[in-house]
């Protein structure tokens, strides 16, 4: 890609997450976002069909960022423990870019989580109770993951203990 394009890009991202961080994604404004980036809308507008593509588009690599640190992803069925205290580790360690990226959209980042957990786990697809499973304790954990106000390790041991009780239930 032109280096040109890259840093483009790049300003306009920077900007974006500028003026994310103190409004609501329908409260920005293209022209505003040029201003901060020191760009014009057609340079935008070349890049990008709105703001809201463009909040995808740093949406999407915030969720990359996340699922490339999310270690033992694969160990839901067979290292439940393990699981859940890397899904924290990798909600954590991205604390700062999901707060402001995702403020007021928290379920746009479950949603586009759980949809990388599927692709990971595509015995989903010749499964369904696999998938509803999955879906469930995904979105369980992660709320309460990321909204609690417990004690750490009281929390990871709970909830891991809590997903390995249904998965030996579930004789998975």
């Amino acid at each position: 890609m032109d280096l040109r394009i890259v840093k483009t890009k790049k300003n306009i991202k920077e900007a974006f997450i500028k003026l994310r961080a103190n409004n609501t994604l329908e409260k920005i404004r293209v022209t505003e976002l040029c201003q901060i980036a020191l760009i014009n809308k057609t340079t935008f507008y070349k890049h990008y069909q709105d703001i809201y593509a463009l909040a995808d588009e740093v949406e999407d690599e915030t969720i990359l960022s996340i699922m490339n640190s999310f270690e033992h992803m694969d160990s839901l069925f067979n290292k439940p423990d393990s699981f859940v205290k890397g899904l924290y580790y990798a909600f954590k360690s991205h604390e700062t870019w999901i707060l402001t990226i995702f403020s007021g959209r928290i379920n746009v980042l479950i949603d586009k989580v759980e949809k990388q957990l599927k692709m990971q786990y595509p015995a989903g697809n010749r499964f369904p109770e696999k998938d509803i499973v999955l879906s469930f304790l995904f979105r369980g954990a992660s709320q309460v993951l990321m909204e609690s106000k417990y004690d750490e390790t009281a929390l990871l041991d709970t909830v891991a203990n809590i997903t390995k009780h249904i998965i030996v239930a579930l004789d998975f």
